[in-house]
Formats: C-alpha cells, sequence, structure tokens
C-alpha cells in the first residue's frame, strides 16, 4: 500500500524541531499567538512516533500471510534504516567535544550503542536529537512482538492494551510532573521526557492504526467530504490545544505536557485520514520534491545539531548579525545537505547493508 502522501509531513515535523532549537525568536515564531505552534518541536517528536508505528505496519504486516517472519532481514533493515547517518553524527559531535566535558568513554558509549535515554543524565548529550533515536531503536526491538501478537488475532486484547498503556502514561507523566520533586533536567526530567517506556504508547498505537487500515476497517473514512471535514477540523483542534496549553497551565495551576502522547490520538486520526485522502491535496503532497522533502528529514533532523556548530564557526561571521537572517538561512543550508545526505550517504550506504543479507537458499 502505498501512502506518499504522508512523506512530507515529517518534513514539516523535522523544521518544527529546528525552529525549537534555533528559531524561537525569529518571525513568525516570536508571535506570541504562532510560538507553540511553530515550536512543536519535542510534540512533533510524538508525531514522528505514531507515524513510524503506522507506516512499519503497513510495511510488514500482512493480514493473509502466514509465512515466518524475516528476523535476519528485518534487524538488517532497521539498522541500515537509522544507524548510518546516527553514528555520523555522534561522531562529528565526538569530534567537536574532544578533551572536553562530555566526550568520557561512559557518555560515547551510552550514544554509540543507542542508549543513552534510558540513563537520566544522558539523554541529550553528544548530538542531542539522538535521544529519540535512542527510544525509536526500543520500538524496533518490541516491534516482533506486537507482530506477532497482531498475527496471532489477539488484536482485541492489543487494542485494550494500548488503550491502558495510553492511559497510565498520561496519569503517569501528569502526576510526575507535579509532583515536589520535579526540577527541569532533573533525574525526574529526564524519565518524564525521554524514557522509551513512556512513549511507547505512541508507537502502539500507530501500528494499531496501520493494521486496522490494511483490514480494511477505515475505508469509510476515505468517503471526501467526511476526509476533508476531519483533516481540518484535526488540524484546527491540533493548532488550538497548541496554543490553550500555556494559558491552561496559567489558570488551572496543574502543569501538563503533550510531549508522551496526550494528544497523540489526534496525530492518529491526521494519519489515518490523509492516508486515505485521494484529492488533488493527496496528489499534491505526492509531487516528488515533497516526497524528496520528507525522505531527506531524518537526516536534517540528526544533523541539525553538528551542522548548526559547524555553520556558527564557518559562515556565520561573514553575515550581518541578524537573527531572522541567520536562521532561514541555516534552514536551507541543512535542508540542502539533508537532501545531497539522504541521496548520496544514507540511500547508498542503506542499500549496501542491506544487499548484505542473504536467504538460505541463496546463501546455501
Amino acid at each position: 500500500m502505498k501512502i506518499d502522501q504522508l512523506t512530507f509531513t515529517r518534513y514539516i515535523a523535522a523544521l518544527s524541531v529546528v525552529f525549537f532549537h534555533y528559531g524561537v525568536n525569529v518571525f513568525p515564531a516570536n508571535l506570541p499567538l504562532l510560538n507553540p505552534v511553530l515550536t512543536a518541536g519535542p510534540i512533533a517528536v510524538s508525531y514522528f512516533y505514531v507515524l513510524s508505528g503506522f507506516i512499519m505496519a503497513i510495511a510488514y504486516y500482512r493480514p493473509d500471510n502466514n509465512q515466518p517472519f524475516a528476523s535476519g532481514r528485518y534487524w538488517l533493515a532497521r539498522f541500515a534504516r537509522i544507524y548510518p547517518i546516527y553514528l555520523l553524527a555522534l561522531l562529528v559531535m565526538i569530534a567537536a567535544k574532544f578533551n572536553e566535558a562530555g566526550s568520557d568513554p561512559l557518555t560515547v558509549g551510552l550514544g554509540i550503542s543507542m542508549l543513552q535515554a534510558w540513563i537520566p543524565g544522558y539523554p541529550l548529550t553528544l548530538n542531542s536529537p539522538g535521544w529519540s533515536l535512542s527510544v525509536e531503536a526500543f520500538f524496533y526491538l518490541f516491534f516482533p512482538l506486537l507482530l506477532l501478537v497482531a498475527k496471532r488475532h489477539h488484536l482485541k486484547a492489543l487494542i485494550i492494551g494500548s488503550v491502558v498503556l495510553w492511559l497510565s502514561t498520561q496519569v503517569a507523566h501528569t502526576v510526575l510532573l507535579n509532583t515536589h520533586d520535579y526540577a527541569p533536567f532533573s533525574a525526574l526530567h529526564d524519565f518524564i521526557y525521554y524514557s522509551p517506556i513512556m512513549h511507547l504508547n505512541t508507537f502502539v498505537i500507530g501500528f494499531i492504526a496501520g493494521v486496522w487500515l490494511l483490514e480494511g476497517k477505515l475505508q469509510s473514512y476515505s468517503s471526501p467530504l467526511l476526509n476533508h471535514a476531519g483533516l481540518l477540523a484535526c488540524i484546527a483542534l491540533i493548532v488550538l490545544l497548541l496554543i490553550a496549553r500555556q494559558p491552561l497551565i496559567a489558570t488551572t495551576g496543574i502543569r501538563f505536557d503533550y510531549t508522551n502522547g496526550l494528544i497523540a490520538p489526534l496525530f492518529l486520526v491526521f494519519i489515518v485520514l490523509l492516508a486515505l485522502n485521494t484529492s488533488h491535496l493527496s496528489q499534491y503532497l505526492q509531487h516528488k520534491w515533497m516526497i524528496l522533502l520528507g525522505e531527506a528529514s531524518f537526516s536534517l533532523y540528526i544533523l541539525q545539531k553538528p551542522l548548526h556548530g559547524i555553520y556558527e564557526k564557518v559562515v556565520a561571521g561573514w553575515i550581518p548579525d541578524n537573527s531572522a537572517l541567520h536562521f532561514y538561512l541555516f534552514v536551507i543550508v541543512l535542508t540542502g545537505t539533508a537532501i545531497l545526505s539522504f541521496q548520496w550517504v544514507e540511500t547508498p550506504l542503506r542499500r549496501f547493508i542491506n544487499s548484505l543479507y542473504r536467504t538460505p537458499e541463496k546463501s546455501g
């Protein structure tokens, strides 16, 4: 099943992360009404996780296929998908921090093994966006179990489990966020925001929706009127909730956040509706340049920190001190670099690594 219209949304989500890190104070993100929308980078990571679960279900789940799971091919493909560029960005950061604080063997070892998100104090070390890949690696380990449960027709139990997991995650997140022991960037903060366990709910609900779609249970939502109205309503509600978060916290005195999947069900509805969309919008999003930007979004996301450091040292000094000019020029440089990385580094390496797989028949 082809769902290329979803690919460009990954670029938009990755761009919001870049805004969050480097463009908070530039126009139009400096406008109070638009700031929580354009700089919703940490929340966009939840969107990535929902989309990841959904796409992996589309890629691997086959309702009528009783053949055994090709674990060797799967693990190699997952490794090839994220690790080469992840490691490249990490090595650049290690080189930049050589003999500095944060380059000790434990920090480097956790980064290389993609375990940093599990250990409080370490998720944001070296290449800080890499914490989310540490979480994604855990999802890859967990995925075969989800696939096995779905293929054995225990989908009802999986749905119930996902609801319980989502609810318990949101309750735990909010309760822990409002305890007296909570402090920004403490061990508790790192557990709440970066622990893979606290993000698993987003991946699972994405997977279930992908299974439902393949089983034909969501086709009624492809009706043009319902689909378009649903997409508009979903986008409007997401934007409204992003804008309303801080006023609600100020009014109620209760701290809460969307980073662990609180609005992931809305992301899921948006993903499903867009996947089922067959209008001119879908055709526009399937344009080759839109797809290319979406495909390059992973390189854009993981290379943003090392490239920003290079940009600051090499380019920034030659340009007038204008924060908006610097930011948008950096976005152009980052996007161009990400496209080149995708085409000339990421894709060739992924193809080479995947070519190493040999079936028993071929290797015998």
